[in-house]
């Protein structure tokens, strides 16, 4: 997993990308040539600079389409202006037009060899074509007026190495080397090409003379021992490693290598131990620790024999790092996926307690807490989370679903209704918005709000069983639009077989609408699939109570009240022996 060197190849050369963005060069070098030109008069002159000067402002305004249209304006008045073939060059790449892009800062240069801008425009044109070797003969011919920018030449070598011509790219950095001296990122170039070579021994005696000018640098000893490793020579990357721990025992990075060494040869437990001792350094980046305890969840999900070795490597790095949420939250997760959710639970928590930034360890936090039912605790975090992160949706979610639960149902809808604005994309969560609006609004007896919030849902996804049934429920209470509700149920039913609650709901519609007989058939359906049920034993005794068999009705009355049926109108049915209007 970790690799001792962190130099990457060529990257000064990688400068020269940052050029993008040079600013509108001023009037006066735009109508200087214009000026002087045989044929061009004064009035020619002063609208060919102001135009130009609006295309500037179009251009720093964001408005590509109106700069570009602008300066084409220019080259009618001056077809052989280089500043503005130049600002076209660099305005054509938004609209992915290279190809017109690179022949426009061609001409500039053509017209003004001297300028180094537009050489620059002409190489990066080339660069988003991924024509790096054009791109390096771009360099030459601009070295040519800059004979001593050693960044320039540094850029060349990149380009060269990128079109593969990695000779050529090599000989520019040891003629850098020999005209500047030794430099390390020059160096390690050099020694990235001769591996490119395949000049091996090169490589290696490279790599000793940075040594051997800097025998306390440990780098440069984990280079040379990654070298060995690259040449499947083992016994010399072993001897360096030993070395380095001699030379210095403290230094968490040589442990980590030493992990991985140990890795690739196969010893499993030497790896371990080196990423404990590497881990437990304090001088260790946390978020170089945090890599490592992300490894292991993801092969401990694949292979869950490595989680005893993954809570290990947690409780090392929380025992330096105690207040790392990152290292916390990652430890919550190992034990959400060993099934501990109370211990990942209070992981989570402490996650949360030490970060005010990272919406993801606070997004998990909270979906545990609901998971968990621990709805009390999820509305105080939640409404902490909203003020924390007040343009993410699902701690307004989350704080609906707690009020809802604890029936602070006013609360509840506010959070829904709030939370609404910051659901973009998400389909499925807009779709849970609505649904639990529908529910909440009908708690609150605000039966339009209500049905248009289901109406929203179901606009979402006319089939969600869920949203059909609840809204058919709801409908049937208020005994409202009945045949509405008893095809939203029947269609609930059609999607999803053999549920209790959607067949007691169609059944109940049924029963609402006077359909007694049709009501019986559905509601003994749901009684044999849910039979402690209390309201479907409930709507059951009732529908009994309508075809004329009041014995029967009282002992579903009864076996409701044993289900936890406690409703002043159960116990009335009960005491009365009657179904009230």
């Amino acid at each position: 997993m970790y690799k001792a060197i962190s130099y990457s190849l060529f990257c000064c050369g990688l400068f020269f990308y940052a050029l993008s963005f040079v600013s509108c060069k001023t009037s006066a070098n735009v109508t200087a040539n214009t000026a002087a030109k045989t044929g061009f008069d004064e009035k020619t002159r002063i609208i060919l600079e102001a135009t130009y000067i609006e295309a500037c402002r179009e251009k720093i305004a964001g408005k590509p389409e109106a700069a570009e249209r602008l300066f084409r304006e220019c080259l009618k008045y001056d077809s052989q202006n280089a500043a503005v073939k130049y600002e076209l060059s660099k305005l054509l790449p938004l609209t992915n037009r290279l190809d017109e892009a690179a022949k426009m800062a061609k001409e500039a240069i053509e017209i003004d060899q001297k300028n180094q801008w537009y050489h620059l425009a002409y190489i990066e044109v080339l660069h988003l074509k991924k024509d790096f070797a054009g791109a390096a003969e771009a360099y030459e011919k601009l070295i040519k007026n800059f004979p001593e920018r050693s960044d320039l030449l540094e850029a060349m070598a990149y380009d060269y190495a990128m079109s593969k011509n990695f000779s050529k790219a090599f000989k520019i950095y040891d003629d850098l080397e020999k005209r500047y001296g030794k430099e390390e990122i020059i160096t390690l170039n050099k020694i990235k090409l001769l591996k490119q070579l395949r000049r091996f021994s090169d490589a290696e005696a490279e790599l000793m003379k940075m040594i051997e000018l800097n025998p306390q640098e440990p780098r440069y000893y984990l280079y040379l021992a990654e070298h060995y490793e690259d040449m499947n020579d083992f016994s010399q990357a072993k001897g360096i490693y030993d070395k380095l721990l001699v030379m210095d025992p403290g230094n968490p990075r040589v442990h980590l290598v030493m992990a991985e060494y140990y890795k690739e040869q196969g010893k499993a437990e030497e790896s371990h131990s080196e990423l404990k001792t590497a881990l437990a350094n304090p001088d260790l980046e946390v978020e170089v620790k945090v890599k490592y305890l992300q490894f292991y969840l993801e092969v401990s999900e694949r292979f869950p024999e490595f989680l005893p070795k993954a809570f290990e490597l947690c409780d090392v790095v929380l025992k330096v790092n105690p207040t790392s949420s990152e290292a916390h939250a990652y430890y919550a997760r190992f034990l959400a996926s060993d099934k501990k959710l109370d211990e990942a639970y209070l992981q989570y928590y402490l996650a949360s307690k030490y970060t005010k930034t990272s919406y993801h360890v606070w997004d998990e936090f909270l979906s545990l807490e609901s998971y968990l039912q621990k709805f009390d605790s999820l509305e105080k975090h939640s409404d902490e989370a909203m003020e924390l992160f007040p343009n993410q949706a699902q701690p307004y979610y989350f704080n609906g679903v707690a009020n809802r639960q604890m029936r602070n149902y006013k609360k509840s809808a506010q959070s829904f209704y709030d939370g609404l604005e910051f659901v973009f994309e998400d389909k499925s969560l807009m779709l849970n918005f609505y649904t639990n609006l529908g529910d909440v609004y009908s708690f609150l007896e605000e039966y339009d709000k209500s049905d248009k919030a289901y109406d929203d849902a179901l606009k979402i996804n006319p089939d969600d069983a869920y949203v059909l049934n609840n809204y058919a429920y709801y409908l049937s209470m208020r005994k409202e639009k009945l045949d509405r509700a008893e095809k939203l149920s029947k269609r609930s039913n059609d999607l999803v077989r053999e549920n209790a609650s959607y067949i007691d709901t169609y059944g109940w519609i049924l029963f609402q609408q006077a359909k007694y007989a049709e009501s019986e058939e559905w509601l003994v359906r749901a009684v044999k699939l849910a039979p402690k049920r209390q309201l479907i034993l409930e709507h059951y005794g009732d529908v009994l109570f309508r075809l004329g068999k009041p014995e029967e009705a009282l002992k579903y009355w009864k076996k409701s009240n044993e289900a936890g049926g406690s409703s002043e109108s159960l116990l009335k049915k009960i005491s009365t022996k009657k179904l009230g209007e």
